[in-house]
């Protein structure tokens, strides 16, 4: 099968070890202390982790049914959808504490931490979407001789 892997498999493996990186670094922001817990960090989770297996079948579709194939386009535009939607998620339950950190609250360290924690899992996501992009206007395997 790793014959077969062109620079869009890569692509596609690099937005899947990405998506595992996003998915750490979120339950790491969540856990660092019980005020700053997602409300739905199951639900991120499991977003996260589909996500990530949407990636893997991108990669082992084309390598069985060829490029462009509806399995690696479903995969490749779901892993992308569900990755955001974490992100947008991430985003929106930090918005208050980003606010308070730049403004009156400059001095919390434990709010720091976790925001250097949620920035490093939005960056692993968004980074594996695009990779995600890119790797769908490629060729993912190579022909059969």
């Amino acid at each position: 099968m790793l014959k077969k892997f062109t620079v869009g498999s890569w692509f596609t493996v690099i937005a899947a070890i990405a998506g595992v990186v996003g998915v750490i670094f979120m339950l790491k922001s969540s856990n660092i202390d019980t005020a700053y817990a997602y409300k739905t960090v199951n639900t991120l989770t499991l977003m996260g982790v589909c996500g990530v297996v949407l990636c893997l079948l991108a990669v082992w579709s084309p390598t069985r049914f060829g490029n462009h194939d509806i399995i690696s386009t479903f995969g490749s535009v779901g892993a992308i959808g569900l990755f955001m939607a974490v992100v947008g998620t991430m985003i929106s339950d930090r918005v208050l504490m980003i606010a308070g950190l730049f403004s009156y609250n400059s001095q919390n360290m434990v709010g720091w931490r976790v925001f250097y924690a949620t920035v490093t899992g939005i960056v692993a996501f968004v980074v594996g979407s695009l990779l995600l992009i890119l790797a769908s206007f490629m060729k993912n395997a190579k022909a059969a001789k």
